[in-house]
């Protein structure tokens, strides 16, 4: 496995086809919630496999010393694998480096167990972002 940060349009190609396809493909999220301006300014990360393959993808935003993890998808045929959970380990190895203080996310509510494996916590009330069910997480870092 290999996490890169894309810096070249291959790798941000690679990053928006795996975004399509979990999102807007499997969960019908519409293009325009699913790609935003914030694309432009955050920093995206892209996971390879083994052969070279991208198979995960997530973004970075700054606030304030909190990063704000966005946008984490793992192509369907690829989870189970451990690609999540690295590309997690890898993603908050870089914050560290960089000085974050802490990662939020918004999980999505299927999602909330594998975040808490990860070390993440859930807080505050569930809310909808695309019309699918979230909750907040953080982890100290």
């Amino acid at each position: 496995m290999n996490l890169k940060i894309a810096e070249n349009q291959s790798d941000f190609f690679s990053c928006m086809l795996i975004r399509s396809r979990v999102f807007m493909i499997e969960q019908n999220v519409d293009i325009s919630l699913e790609l935003d301006e914030e694309d432009k300014t955050c920093t995206h990360y892209c996971l390879y496999d083994d052969e070279g393959k991208a198979v995960g993808t997530c973004r970075v935003l700054k606030h304030g010393d909190v990063a704000h993890l966005g946008r984490v998808a793992v192509l369907k045929e690829a989870r189970g694998h451990g690609y999540g959970a690295y590309m997690l380990k890898e993603v908050e190895k870089h914050c560290r480096k960089l000085g974050y203080k802490k990662i939020e996310l918004g999980a999505q509510l299927h999602a909330l167990p594998f975040y808490e494996k990860q070390g993440y916590h859930a807080y505050g009330d569930i809310f909808l972002d695309a019309d699918i069910q979230h909750r907040m997480m953080v982890k100290e870092l």
